[in-house]
């Protein structure tokens, strides 16, 4: 059994209505399948389905058409018998700001039933019954009471079968050309691409008025399967022309208008009431209602992004769905306040591109300095606080009292509504009085740091004069101008100044003048570019579009390294409708500075082409986000990464804690500008990165080689050791020492795990060799002490042997030939036996100190020489084995 409340949570929930209209809904329940023709009909005659199930739909329609669409069936259904149940009642439509959209019912309504039908039966709910009889042939009369039906008194819809109850919707399609039609260029353009727009018609056999003065193309459509079929024929002829390079291509304005009694002439586009200046070129134009009737084949958005309420006859823009569901397209969500849109028809701000307000009301005059710090503070802003906090400005702003109510948000500096209200103002500051001040101090010539080193306050009257034109005193601005220029006739501040005043007071072509005075009359590029900058500003506030544009070129040759006179190109572009021309310019201008991309986001004065752009940004910010999920992953890589190849005692180990924890905050927000910072931030992490291990693993080497060097000098050292089995702990050290040495040699440093342990088994093998080298004291004492002894026995014992084989020689000799001597008393105790063995004892104990004493003195003359000569045979020993191995 059909169940209305089963369609109903299946809706959406709209939490914040963009949109709320009232009309007609049509609750159908059928048995078996539905046929085609009922679908289609609704569809027709533009009622919407909002819900569908196997066995019952719900539509919504916001004209009286619905009724003709069922009596239409009704009719068809006397021929071809069909088992459908149809319910007409009040129905809310909502939408929501993303532009998805639900319905609301009351309460009596939306917990109805119904049996499956068995034929054609159509129900009116009671206060539709004057509705009804205002179409012509329809009637109602009583249903009575109705199981399961809400207790209300339901109407029978009785239709005359004499009529056909046609559908009286129809449209016209304006096709208007950009540009003048007394431009060669717009001209040339129209022709080639207005071509193949007539080759399409006359394929599709549709009549037209073509409008050579004007360049438009003019054609009623007659139902609206015609109007999916020519929107969708125009979007693919503007794509392929796009596309080929050997197809011309000229951008163009269309829009699709109710018929109503508009006559089908000429003069269709000045009787439309539309302003075709501000309309986006290349998507058609189309009521809210149609539009969600084509949204299964293109994407809607609206016409203009403001957040005041709209209707759906409110206009909206239709792009082709390339592909499916939601990947591969998609819209940003910035809508533009109702308050900053201004009015149709009105003159932009010189100051700041607002139409509400003329330039000597303008509230950047009550700002005393340039604030750049607002796009890096929007950095830090979530995309969604942005946008609603963008919104949020209408609920602050009133229209009779905008200049207080926007300086007061500006001051309060808590939200992201004085955030976005102050960054609006900021866009154009560089034309701004606040900015002229900074030109008038700026010690530099060129834009690159040109206010960071500022002179102080000189000259009589001229800032008097400023400050007098700041606060709206016109006459007393005037009377001090005066003065200054005739005290400083040759300067271009007073000519500046001048220009503002002219400014204000309304006079353009004097203002102009005295800008180019003040630019001649300049000495420095930073006062040209300044000086050229007005004098475009003041063309593109004009609606000289083309001269704006090549004024800011030459602005832009004065002042290469300036962003703001190339943005201001693409700005000229978008407002005459180049709007994908402008997008080369912006997108360039984003790759060079991020911030550009909330720019965009903000300015009121990219209006126009606001559809094209947000689409556009939000290729660039899906993949930013793409990107930044990435990068994510990347900087907690690093992480790991930094973990297991430093130690926490390392220098490098905080120094990389730290950046890689800004740029996890980074990550935390949702903002382009962030994930380029991101980006650019994770990859100068990884350049840092690299280098810091390539100096590192170079420093490991260097160490490594040293440290070899002083093991290779131990090793050499304790060669010499003459008891080796005491070396049992020294050899254990300095096994431990060689075998980490190689273990490094041999790894690939790059790997975070060898890497730290390479780390830690340096500073391991530094303090076994320093523990080596302080046990080599030892063994140097002893091995010094035993070559010394060795040294000292050899000579001890070869000398007492020479000495005692001179003694044993010499004495028998002395006594021999000295026997026949008397009277000496060494001779005679030599002589006596009695006392010649003691004799000989005590010339032995002579002899050998005597040796000893020799012997010293020569093991201590000839040790270095001999240890030197053991040392270079032992090196001499290692180095044939080392050839023989």
């Amino acid at each position: 059994m059909p169940i209305l409340a089963k369609l109903l949570d299946n809706l959406p929930e709209i939490s914040q209505s963009r949109l709320v209209a009232s009309g007609f809904g049509v609750w159908l329940a059928w048995r078996g399948d539905l046929n085609n023709t009922v679908t289609n009909t609704l569809q027709e005659y533009g009622a919407l389905c909002v819900a569908k199930d196997t066995d019952q739909g719900l539509w919504y329609c916001n004209t009286t058409e619905v009724f003709r669409a069922i009596a239409r069936l009704q009719v068809w259904a006397r021929v071809n018998p069909m088992p459908v149940f149809c319910q007409i009642v009040p129905l809310t439509f909502l939408v929501g700001y993303d532009l998805s959209h639900s319905v609301s019912l009351s309460v009596e309504l939306d917990r109805q039933k119904v049996a499956s039908p068995t034929a054609f039966e159509v129900v009116v709910h009671p206060k539709l019954k004057d509705e009804v009889h205002t179409v012509h042939g329809l009637t109602t009369e009583s249903a009575g009471p109705m199981e399961g039906l809400a207790n209300v008194e339901w109407l029978r819809l009785v239709a005359d079968q004499g009529l056909d109850y046609e559908s009286t919707r129809r449209w016209y399609f304006i096709i208007k050309p950009l540009g003048k039609m007394s431009d060669k260029e717009s001209i040339l353009g129209w022709r080639d691409f207005s071509a193949d727009i007539i080759e399409v018609l006359q394929r599709l056999g549709l009549k037209y008025i073509s409008d050579i003065k004007e360049g438009a193309i003019l054609l009623p459509l007659d139902n609206f399967r015609l109007l999916w079929t020519f929107c969708t024929e125009m979007m693919n002829l503007i794509r392929r022309n796009k596309e080929a390079a050997d197809k011309k291509y000229w951008p163009v304005v269309m829009v699709a208008t109710p018929q109503a009694n508009l006559p089908f002439s000429s003069d269709l586009p000045r009787k439309v009431g539309l302003d075709w200046n501000r309309m986006t070129p290349d998507f058609p134009h189309v009521r809210f209602m149609d539009g969600f009737l084509l949204n299964p084949w293109f994407r809607m958005n609206e016409a203009r992004f403001g957040t005041s309420q709209i209707n759906l006859d409110s206009w909206c823009t239709l792009a082709l769905r390339d592909g499916e569901e939601g990947m591969d397209y998609g819209t940003l969500q910035v809508p533009m306040p109702n308050a900053l849109a201004g009015a149709e028809g009105a003159v932009e701000c010189f100051y700041c591109g607002l139409k509400n307000h003329p330039p000597s009301q303008c509230p950047s005059k009550r700002l005393s300095a340039p604030q750049p710090q607002i796009w890096h503070l929007l950095a830090k802003t979530n995309l969604d606080d942005l946008a609603s906090g963008f919104a949020g400005l209408d609920s602050e702003i009133s229209e009779g009292n905008f200049r207080a109510d926007i300086q007061r948000v500006m001051e309060e500096r808590k939200d992201a509504k004085s955030l976005t209200a102050r960054a609006v103002f900021e866009i154009n500051a560089s034309v701004q009085l606040r900015t002229l001040k900074l030109v008038w101090r700026s010690r530099n010539k060129e834009w690159d740091d040109g206010f960071k080193q500022l002179a102080p306050q000189e000259g009589e009257y001229i800032w008097e004069a400023l400050e007098a034109l700041e606060q709206g005193q016109m006459e007393d601005a005037e009377r001090l101008l005066k003065e200054a220029q005739a005290k400083y006739p040759r300067s271009y501040q007073p000519q500046s100044l001048w220009g503002y005043w002219y400014l204000e007071q309304g006079d353009l072509s004097q203002a102009m003048f005295h800008w180019q005075e003040a630019e001649r009359m300049s000495y420095t590029p930073l006062q040209q570019a300044t000086m050229a900058m007005l004098q475009a500003r003041l063309m593109e506030v004009e609606g000289n579009l083309k001269d704006a544009v090549n004024t800011y070129k030459r602005v832009n040759t004065v002042a290469p390294t300036w962003v703001q006179p190339v943005y201001r190109q693409a700005v000229c572009m978008v407002k005459m409708g180049f709007t994908g021309q402008a997008m080369d310019i912006l997108f360039d201008l984003i790759s060079r500075d991020p911030n550009i991309f909330n720019r965009i986001l903000l300015d009121p004065e990219l209006e126009r082409g606001r559809v094209q752009l947000m689409g556009a940004l939000w290729e660039k910010w899906n993949q930013a986000e793409t990107t930044a999920e990435d990068i994510r992953e990347e900087v907690n890589s690093l992480t790991e990464d930094i973990a297991k190849r430093f130690d926490e005692g390392h220098p490098y180990f905080e120094t990389a804690n730290e950046e890689l924890d800004r740029l996890k905050n980074l990550s935390l927000t949702s903002n382009y500008v962030a994930y380029q910072q991101m980006l650019k931030g994770t990859e100068r992490f990884q350049t840092a990165l690299s280098a810091e291990v390539k100096r590192e693993v170079k420093r490991i080497n260097a160490n490594i080689e040293y440290l070899s060097d002083r093991l290779r000098e131990i090793q050499r050292e304790a060669a010499w050791f003459p008891f080796p089995r005491l070396l049992l702990e020294f050899n254990r050290e300095f096994n431990f020492c060689v075998d980490k040495i190689n273990w490094i040699r041999t790894q690939h440093l790059n790997d975070a795990d060898n890497f730290r342990k390479s780390l830690k088994f340096v500073d391991e093998i530094e303090e076994h060799i320093h523990s080596l080298q302080g046990r080599l004291v030892t063994l140097r004492i002893v091995r010094d002490s035993t070559l010394f002894t060795l040294m000292l026995g050899r000579n001890f014992i070869w000398l007492e042997l020479v000495g005692l084989g001179l003694l044993l020689v010499g004495l028998p000799a002395l006594i021999y030939f000295t026997k026949d001597i008397q009277g000496n008393y060494i001779l005679d105790m030599i002589k006596d036996a009695n006392q010649r063995w003691e004799i000989s004892k005590g010339l032995v104990i002579i002899l050998s100190i005597l040796c000893l004493a020799v012997a010293s003195v020569k093991s201590a003359l000839s040790f270095d020489r001999r240890k030197r000569e053991l040392f270079e045979q032992i090196d001499d020993e290692i180095r044939k084995a080392s050839r023989r191995r």
